[in-house]
């Protein structure tokens, strides 16, 4: 059951009128299980997850079992809730549609004290049995210290993982590693941009956003060969998109969806508002040029 490698945040396709596109959103999963990918998570924030309904998600969680059964494809449904209320009747109707991890963004509105997300957090990790991964996300509003919610693995046995989004990220990583005796792994996220370093500092995986999965899985299998060098060259290809598109989430999230429109793989780019402007110059430059690339990649499957 343990994550590990390219593990795409799924993007949540709108039809024009703003509507969920549960066809759209159908195809995505069935490209993603083509290409032999072993993991994906669900209501991420590439996932528009805050502008969604509850009836919205139950839809999108079902469609998404559906697509997956039959499949090895292991489900991270995400549980963002501010509240602690609503993140644990959150986190068991995930756990009870099926789901195989529950992931775990703390909360972060009006700064609450680390005493505060900590409770946060052992609620939610009472409250299911399946396995858990947590974000760290200091740069949102999160935690600073990486140690205090890696303790939490002394407490609760289904504690499986720690999301490092703190940039650069392999600091925390190894405070994990240090903290749990390795029996915590971790992920890398912010789109992979550390993703080398991170994988270096002990990092199992990493978490993108779903648009460029074939890109990230080449990239991959030269860092399972232990190739270094051939890694580096295959994910300079495309990092560098990343990193500039990812200076806004908004803007990520808009390119993400672009890119799959053009793909054919989802049949609208909408985005809910808000959104951002992504059609100037410079943009469009680096999204033809990244789906150009795109083509090129050879399947690894």
């Amino acid at each position: 059951m343990a994550i590990q490698g390219v593990c795409p945040v799924l993007a949540l396709p709108f039809t024009a009128d703003g509507e969920v596109d549960l066809p759209s959103f159908r195809n995505v999963v069935r490209w993603i299980i083509s290409l032999k990918t072993e993991q994906v998570m669900i209501f991420g924030v590439a996932s528009e997850n805050i502008k969604l309904t509850d009836p919205e998600r139950i839809q999108i969680l079902t469609a998404l079992m559906e697509e997956k059964d039959g499949s090895s494809l292991k489900v991270i449904a995400s549980v963002a809730d501010h509240s602690m209320e609503l993140a644990i009747e959150r986190a068991k109707l995930w756990e009870s549609m099926g789901a195989d991890y529950i992931n775990i963004l703390p909360p972060s509105n009006f700064s609450p004290s680390k005493e505060q997300t900590l409770e946060h957090l052992r609620g939610v990790l009472g409250a299911v049995k399946i396995p858990v991964i947590i974000q760290h996300l200091p740069q949102a509003g999160g935690m600073d210290d990486v140690s205090d919610i890696a303790m939490l693995h002394k407490e609760f046995a289904n504690l499986a993982m720690i999301k490092c989004e703190a940039n650069p990220p392999m600091e925390s990583i190894e405070r994990v590693a240090a903290i749990t005796n390795k029996e915590v792994d971790t992920l890398v996220g912010w789109g992979g941009i550390r993703w080398l370093e991170g994988s270096h500092a002990g990092a199992v995986g990493v978490q993108p956003g779903c648009s460029m999965t074939d890109a990230y899985l080449w990239a991959e299998d030269a860092l399972n060969r232990n190739d270094d060098k051939e890694f580096t060259d295959r994910l300079n290809k495309f990092i560098p998109w990343i990193t500039h598109w990812i200076t806004n989430l908004e803007q990520l999230i808009a390119i993400e969806k672009e890119i799959l429109f053009r793909r054919g793989i989802i049949a609208n780019s909408y985005c809910r508002r808000p959104t951002v402007n992504i059609h100037t110059d410079e943009l469009e430059k680096e999204i033809t040029a990244a789906l150009n690339f795109l083509k090129e990649v050879p399947s690894h499957v």
